[in-house]
């Protein structure tokens, strides 16, 4: 059984925790990319994790194991995005586990039911919010309200396959951003306040704009994210960080990109979580 999931970027975000981890998550807004994570599940002997050929401990990915899997069982996973930079990584893993143990097993669970088994497990690893529920809806998503898929409310930006370049420089660790009051109360000011302003003009350009004030708001960027915006917006384009990786994206202005790292493209994804 097989199971694809796209990778997510969030350009604006701001977290809001609850007890109950299918009631935490985050609003915002990001994008679902066509890099994908594919998970297949073999029969085993003993239960194992494989990410991009390595057996791997995989802690999010686990716990939706744990949870979902009646027999041992081999699951791997291929992520064709980059790891621990704000493309979802862990959250697509997670997702895709769910989805491909669901079919294997025949258990008989919704889409969302199964979904807010992976947002559990990032939630309760620290490892996100929102990827969860981005990922299995596709394209621009606006994160209303938060929590697991089924109890978060979400809604779309329509957007054609736009293609967005990215470069990236390094990881940022998720779990000690969300980890940091501090740089939190920074950033849920900054995040509640653009989603306000998007809702006011809900379109792909907006979106950009924000993620772009946001980023400066935040104090996450690096002076190297800053300076990559600025050169595509220089060049007649729209960029903003990724969130949360020392990343940047952008639509448009590619070319200023380049001297600044290698440039990678992709396109928006259009389809969310499902099998294949």
């Amino acid at each position: 059984m097989k199971a694809w999931v796209p990778s997510h970027i969030t350009g604006f975000f701001a977290a809001q925790r609850q007890d109950d981890p299918q009631k935490s998550g985050s609003i915002g807004c990001g994008l679902a990319l066509a890099l994908g994570a594919t998970t297949t599940i073999e029969t085993s002997p003993k239960t194992e994790i494989v990410l991009n050929g390595q057996v791997s401990e995989a802690p999010v990915s686990s716990f939706v194991v744990d949870r979902l899997a009646k027999s041992p069982l081999r699951v791997k996973t291929e992520l064709d995005m980059p790891l621990g930079s704000g493309f979802g990584a862990s959250g697509a893993g997670a997702l895709g586990c769910a989805y491909a143990l669901n079919a294997h097993f025949d258990l008989g669970l919704t889409a969302n039911q199964a979904a807010a088994v992976a947002h559990v497990a990032e939630v309760t690893n620290r490892t996100g919010l929102g990827d969860v529920i981005g990922q299995n809806t596709g394209g621009l998503v606006i994160r209303l309200k938060p929590g697991a898929p089924g109890i978060g409310q979400v809604d779309r930006i329509p957007v054609p396959p736009l293609k967005v370049d990215y470069v990236v420089r390094g990881p940022i660790s998720t779990k000690d951003i969300l980890s940091d009051q501090t740089a939190m109360k920074a950033i849920n000011m900054a995040g509640k306040a653009a989603l306000k302003d998007l809702l006011k003009r809900p379109t792909l350009r907006d979106f950009m704009l924000l993620s772009r004030r946001f980023t400066a708001q935040s104090g996450l960027a690096s002076d190297w994210a800053l300076d990559a915006i600025e050169a595509v917006e220089a060049s007649g384009g729209m960029a903003s960080m990724i969130m949360l990786g020392d990343a940047v994206f952008a639509i448009g202005g590619s070319s200023a990109l380049k001297i600044l790292g290698d440039v990678h493209s992709t396109i928006v994804s259009q389809r969310g979580a499902n099998l294949d």
